[in-house]
């Protein structure tokens, strides 16, 4: 019996789904998201989207988030900071 081949999202759909989570939960224009990187694990179950938007507090300067999102379901699993160091 040969087991299904189950679809996984594309990287547009996972990076359009991450854009999506973040303008909801920070009440903010989508046009005003960046999309930064775009990663599938290892293992092929998530995708780690990073974005980035302009700093509320500070101007022109840019936060970072890295949403996870599940490949084959489409749910935003986390939503964390991705800490830039400038050396």
């Amino acid at each position: 019996m040969s087991e299904e081949k189950k679809r996984r999202l594309t990287a547009k759909e996972a990076a359009e789904v991450a854009a999506k989570y973040l303008a909801e939960m920070k009440d903010m224009n989508r046009l005003d998201i960046s999309l930064e990187e775009l990663e599938l694990t290892d293992d092929k179950k998530c995708w780690l989207v990073t974005l980035g938007h302009p700093r509320s507090y500070m101007g022109t300067t840019k936060d970072y988030k890295v949403i996870k999102v599940d490949a084959e379901t489409g749910e935003v699993l986390s939503m964390k900071m991705r800490i830039v160091v400038c050396e």
